[in-house]
């Protein structure tokens, strides 16, 4: 999420956009003729199983399993898939595989685009699915779902969004820089909350965070796109009492330069631009750096 992160739940647009990487399931069903069972298993990009479990999915039970707490997770995805299409594993053997073409620890969306192919290939809808699980405002889910970067709002807690492009002219120095902290974003959510309550209220600020997203989302130069960036994190910053990047990396701000957080902050993922880079290489040198034009898709 380029901006929007958490005041989307307060009826904030939010500007998101995908990674080119990708995320794969392949299933196989085969006729069951006594119990039957789902293998589950998950690679990372080099192939190697990082999760595997295995299912009575006649009791919908986890008998076997490499990380109980992920496969809990698992288990009410699954759970919820069976209550509303009951037949989907009706005397069937069933093996998955999911496929991470990123980095997991990267905090890109791995469960969320899991949603996304599980609610294909199981026919059921997407964002309730995440909401019964997961929680959050479900843009993710709409972006891994569309594949295309996207305006998503809330309205009456009901998801919507609409196409929108951010010019590769202005991304060309920009980098993102991964400090392998990986944050939970609904844990992050949850943490905020009575703040965001009294956001929800205040229709001044509203008004102002509005108006900072529509110039973000529709910017004249770049100076001004990567101002309104860090006008947006500073209105959240002071709002809900969060830390910015600068104050968790002890760096001080650099004329010309963008420092930001990409969705939940603390974690996973930051936006530099080559002006800050250039002013704070040691700080980022023990950082993944990968260029945004290369990694992200912004039409």
């Amino acid at each position: 999420m380029l901006a929007g992160e958490y005041a989307v739940m307060c009826g904030v647009e939010a500007l998101a956009l995908p990674v080119k990487a990708g995320q794969w399931q392949h299933v196989w069903e085969m006729p069951a003729k006594g119990v039957s069972k789902m293998v589950w298993q998950s690679k990372d990009a080099d192939g190697s199983v990082w999760f595997e479990c295995r299912v009575d999915t006649d009791i919908m039970h986890v008998s076997e399993t490499t990380d109980k707490e992920i496969a809990d997770s698992l288990l009410q995805l699954l759970m919820y898939v069976k209550e509303q299409k009951p037949d989907l594993f009706t005397h069937k053997n069933i093996r998955i595989e999911s496929e991470c073409e990123f980095n997991r620890s990267f905090g890109l969306g791995s469960s969320s685009t899991l949603v996304c192919n599980l609610a294909k290939w199981s026919g059921v809808d997407a964002h309730v699915l995440q909401d019964k699980v997961f929680g959050g405002s479900g843009y993710d889910v709409a972006v891994g779902d569309l594949g295309r970067p996207l305006v998503y709002w809330l309205e009456n807690g009901q998801p919507n969004w609409s196409s929108w492009q951010l010019p590769s002219d202005f991304t060309r120095e920009w980098y993102l820089a991964f400090p392998g902290q990986k944050q939970n974003s609904r844990e992050s959510l949850s943490g905020v909350k009575t703040q965001l309550d009294k956001i929800s209220s205040d229709v001044a600020l509203l008004q102002q965070m509005n108006a900072c997203i529509q110039a973000i989302k529709a910017p004249r130069s770049l100076p001004m796109l990567e101002a309104m960036l860090e006008m947006w994190q500073a209105l959240l910053s002071q709002r809900l009492d969060l830390p910015r990047p600068y104050e968790i990396l002890g760096l001080s701000p650099v004329k010309g330069g963008l420092c930001k957080y990409l969705g939940a902050w603390g974690g996973d993922v930051l936006l530099i631009n080559l002006t800050f880079l250039q002013a704070n290489e040691t700080a980022f040198e023990n950082m993944e750096l990968i260029p945004w034009n290369e990694f992200v898709k912004s039409i």
